[in-house]
């Protein structure tokens, strides 16, 4: 009776378990290069300067709502290695230090990179961000990181399973019970 019962709970974890939406594919090799490279400091008269975290984590969720081809992967990354080039070569240390016309240089360079993937970048001293063609924000310099359409709220999901796998285990762990108990009542 007890192995019967292991068995339901068993296929019930794993139906529910099967029942998990999978978010997005992943990076492809093209977007994971693009990351890299901008995960590559720029070294500011001894300084390395990187791009900040909460952008690498909003292009990384815009990253996993498309497929980014190798052909725009290179150009991107070409315009991304400009502007490097471009902010080692100003003699500042930081990006605070820059001109308001270094700004615009790096922001050129930095929507050249956008309208590749029919993005708009849009900033100056005090802030910047990349929009889509609809003018929805993708990656700001708030902080906050922009959650990627087309995930799911696992929580619930997260709960069932966790139950289950609960019960599960306290059903496999009488039916051993039981089994050693039998086996000691005939022993004797």
């Amino acid at each position: 009776m007890m192995k019967k019962i292991a068995a339901v709970f068993a296929a019930a974890v794993i139906i529910c378990l099967s029942c998990v939406s999978v978010f997005a594919a992943g990076l492809n090799a093209s977007e994971q290069s693009v990351l890299a490279n901008m995960n590559t400091p720029a070294n500011m008269n001894g300084n390395s300067v990187y791009v900040p975290a909460s952008y690498l984590n909003q292009a990384e969720s815009y990253f996993n709502t498309i497929d980014m081809t190798s052909e725009q992967a290179g150009e991107i990354n070409g315009y991304i290695n400009s502007g490097r080039s471009f902010l080692e070569g100003t003699g500042k240390s930081s990006m605070k230090e820059l001109t308001p016309e270094q700004v615009k240089t790096i922001m050129s360079y930095a929507n050249s990179a956008a309208a590749v993937l029919n993005l708009n970048a849009a900033g100056d001293e005090s802030g910047s961000k990349i929009m889509n063609s609809d003018g929805e924000v993708v990656i700001d310099d708030s902080g906050n990181v922009i959650k990627a359409t087309g995930g799911a709220d696992y929580s619930l999901t997260v709960a069932l399973c966790s139950v289950f796998a609960v019960m599960l285990a306290g059903c496999t762990a009488f039916t051993l019970a039981r089994k050693r108990s039998l086996q000691y009542e005939d022993v004797r």
